[in-house]
């Protein structure tokens, strides 16, 4: 190999390193909140490093993520770091996430049905809120991994997200 096809090899090699973690910490990353009018999670949330290691691992795995914001499911649960939603090109889902070493473990999911209606409440721990209750048009699907409780309006999505967190 020449000097000059190794160096082109070398530069090469450095962009598919570097891409990944320039979209996540470049402005791009935030373009698509601005196409829906969401605000970016600072940096100074609690939850902003955990948050942004999930978007590495998604990237890692294929996702193309448009937009980290805030989610109105911070303080759900007792000891919770906070949560972040998600836009990618997968979908969109949230994450809720606990102090390390806090986790989802034994935090159980109980759904029932009132009509057309999806009503989720919680058991175990970390302890929930004291309303519990999320009434939903709509089936969720979580997956629990560890720090991180994704919350997914789509299976697909869902499956998507969890193939991404088990391959860490």
């Amino acid at each position: 190999m020449t000097v000059k096809g190794a160096l082109l090899f070398a530069v090469i090699g450095l962009i598919f390193v570097a891409l990944p973690r320039l979209a996540v910490a470049g402005g791009n990353q935030l373009a698509g909140c601005s196409d829906v009018n969401w605000t970016t999670l600072p940096e100074s949330d609690l939850a902003y490093s955990d948050a942004m290691d999930l978007a590495q691992t998604l990237i890692n795995h294929r996702f193309i993520v448009t937009c980290i914001s805030p989610s109105t499911m911070t303080g759900t649960f007792e000891g919770q770091e906070g949560a972040a939603v998600y836009r990618t090109n997968e979908g969109d889902f949230e994450t809720l996430f606990m102090t390390k070493p806090h986790n989802f473990n034994k935090l159980r999911v109980i759904e029932h049905h009132h009509g057309r209606r999806y009503l989720y409440s919680f058991a175990g721990r970390p302890k929930p809120w004291p309303a519990n209750l999320i009434d939903s048009a709509y089936p969720l699907y979580f997956v629990k991994h560890g720090n991180e409780l994704i919350v997914a309006q789509d299976q697909r999505v869902a499956v998507r997200v969890k193939g991404a967190i088990d391959g860490r």
